[in-house]
């Protein structure tokens, strides 16, 4: 079955976050929209049309947990990975790791 303008634009949309990430997110929808309209007027009705269209669907998915967990904003604090070492804060000493100190 081929997939109708009004799915894309369901399919789409960009979930709703906070206000700093939602032009991002809006903007990478936007033009996959874009696309997939383009996908949706030039290849027949077909599952190769259906496939290019669930594959740009999925790619803006990961584009947009890209943003939601990778992007860090002015002001926001870059959470610390657990395999990256602590930093001393200033007059304190850091603990020394295996084969250090």
């Amino acid at each position: 079955m081929a997939i109708s303008r009004n799915e894309i634009g369901i399919r789409f949309a960009p979930p709703k976050t906070d206000e700093a990430r939602n032009d991002i997110k809006a903007r990478l929808s936007a033009k996959a929209e874009e696309l997939a309209l383009l996908v949706h007027d030039l290849v027949p009705g077909s599952r190769e049309q259906s496939e290019a269209i669930s594959s740009l669907e999925d790619a803006v998915q990961w584009a947009h947990a890209g943003v939601d967990r990778r992007l860090v904003l002015r002001g926001e604090r870059r959470p610390r990975l657990a395999a990256e070492p602590a930093t001393a804060e200033p007059g304190e000493q850091a603990a020394a790791g295996p084969g250090e100190g």
